[in-house]
């Protein structure tokens, strides 16, 4: 979509099906015969693909909700909010505790003066505790704290004095939770700046306030006694700071237990951040690449591609879910996973470019070149594979340009294309002057020239035989085997068969 600049069409914009369809509903609650002029403004702006407020006006030319038109702009913000705060209100336990918590004041006003009614406020209050304690919110908890104790000084009890104290006791221990809650999301919330910027830590100066600020969180050795949310918070810190040191083992099981809480703890609760909850799955990702579990690969995978509607709002999540997966599906050989993804990709291949460095966005052509060719579609292969020829001037990724001259080699055999010699020749020229015509490069080469070169169809099976031993023969002799030798291996066998 393009870049919207006006907050009213970014804010409709944003609303899914779902919304939109209360607000329209939400809209009319108050007009009982005419629509109002905020609605009609709202389904014009619904059914446009960008802002274009001269249109707007003259689409409107006549009628009143031009007069003030700003203002009748900034109505229908307000009552946009207003609907969503109406829809989500008992589906968050937030809000919903707001709400029950807004109430308190004006029924504890009346109980002041008719002393039946704080039995009332009392039943009110240990609901919204139970509530509160479930879903974790610990500052509602605090102020009720207060409530309780307005409440018993305002009752004929012998024991308020002892209850009274009790309740401050329990005040004290849940304010020392809370600020341990606070300040780990106060270091999670610098850190997580600092990595943004500087994955690795490679800058001197961010890897040393990196390494100040975890002196907390290294510090803390009773984690069961944690609230979830410093639980989240701490995970993901011990999770960075030991993929900092090079331990990528004990950076996935801590990320591993930070998919726990949103897993098991949220949900049990009722709810989940889901904007969290998918930047976390895809460091869950990151973290299982590293130390090569890739157990939880698949489904990990289905979960972020379920959650993100809008691929131009969830760009990000899309890269790592995407980079990250096809390099799973190919190192699995799930060709026709990686094709169904491979797709996903190119559709929203744009706006990848403009989150990705340049030698990701090489990786990410080898990559497609290989999914596209091992699942059958040659074409794309060929199309993706001469993107990255385009960047023979970058010089960040040259090794993966130069990969993909012995990669272009069975694909424009596949693609049966009559310049195949021409390109067996500037391959071995082109690597030669780069000093990068190794054994394994020249043994490929030396496949090739033979290969076109045979045209009958036993011969080329014998030749596709013999390579075949040798591309074994040279990968059990050379570890790690180069880049395009697995490639190769199951493109013999596919012409062997």
């Amino acid at each position: 979509m393009v870049a919207v600049k006006d907050k009213l069409f970014a804010l409709v914009k944003s609303l899914t099906k779902a919304e939109k369809a209360h607000f329209s509903k939400y809209a009319r609650l108050s007009s009982v015969k005419d629509k109002p002029d905020y609605l009609k403004l709202f389904e014009y702006l619904d059914k446009q693909e960008e802002y274009e407020e001269e249109l707007l006006k003259k689409h409107f030319e006549g009628e009143k909700i031009l007069l003030h038109f700003s203002r009748k702009k900034n109505q229908l913000i307000t009552k946009i909010t207003e609907s969503l705060g109406v829809l989500y209100e008992s589906r968050i336990p937030e809000t919903d505790l707001r709400r029950q918590m807004n109430q308190l004041p004006v029924l504890y006003e009346k109980a002041i003066h008719e002393k039946t009614l704080l039995k009332e406020v009392e039943v009110r209050i240990r609901a919204i505790k139970k509530m509160a304690q479930k879903h974790e919110q610990l500052h509602i908890l605090m102020e009720l704290f207060d409530w309780e104790k307005r409440v018993l000084v305002n009752q004929d009890k012998k024991t308020k004095e002892q209850e009274t104290q009790t309740l401050i006791a329990e005040q004290e221990s849940l304010r020392h939770i809370l600020n341990v809650e606070l300040t780990l999301r106060n270091i999670y919330s610098e850190a997580y700046l600092i990595l943004t910027k500087d994955i690795e830590l490679e800058i001197t100066a961010n890897r040393d306030k990196f390494e100040r600020l975890m002196e907390y969180p290294l510090s803390i050795d009773e984690v069961d006694a944690l609230s979830s949310k410093s639980k989240k918070y701490f995970y993901f810190l011990k999770s960075s700071y030991h993929h900092i040191r090079q331990e990528p083992d004990i950076a996935y099981k801590y990320a591993r237990l930070l998919i726990d809480i949103f897993e098991k703890q949220e949900k049990k609760q009722g709810f989940i951040n889901t904007v969290d909850y998918k930047n976390q799955l895809c460091y869950y990702m990151v973290t299982c690449s590293r130390a090569g579990k890739y157990e939880d690969y698949p489904q990990t995978i289905a979960k972020i591609r379920k959650m993100y509607d809008n691929a131009e709002e969830d760009i990000l999540l899309l890269n790592t879910m995407s980079f990250l997966g096809l390099k799973y599906y190919l190192n699995t050989y799930q060709f026709a996973e990686a094709a169904e993804l491979a797709d996903d990709i190119d559709k929203h291949w744009e706006a990848l470019l403009k989150v990705t460095r340049k030698r990701r966005q090489l990786a990410y052509c080898y990559n497609m070149s290989i999914v596209y060719w091992l699942s059958g579609n040659v074409e794309k292969a060929v199309t993706w594979l001469s993107r990255i020829l385009n960047f023979e001037d970058v010089k960040e990724g040259q090794r993966i340009v130069l990969f993909a001259r012995i990669l272009q080699l069975p694909i424009y055999y596949d693609f049966e294309d009559e310049n195949l010699d021409n390109r067996v020749e500037s391959t071995r020229r082109v690597l030669a002057k780069r000093k990068q015509l190794g054994d394994f490069e020249s043994m490929v080469i030396k496949f090739f020239r033979k290969l076109i070169r045979t045209y009958e169809k036993d011969k080329k099976k014998t030749l596709f035989q013999q390579f075949n031993a040798q591309l074994n023969e040279y990968q059990d002799n050379n570890t790690p085997a180069p880049h395009g030798l697995e490639e190769l291996l199951v493109w013999c066998t596919r012409h062997i068969k």
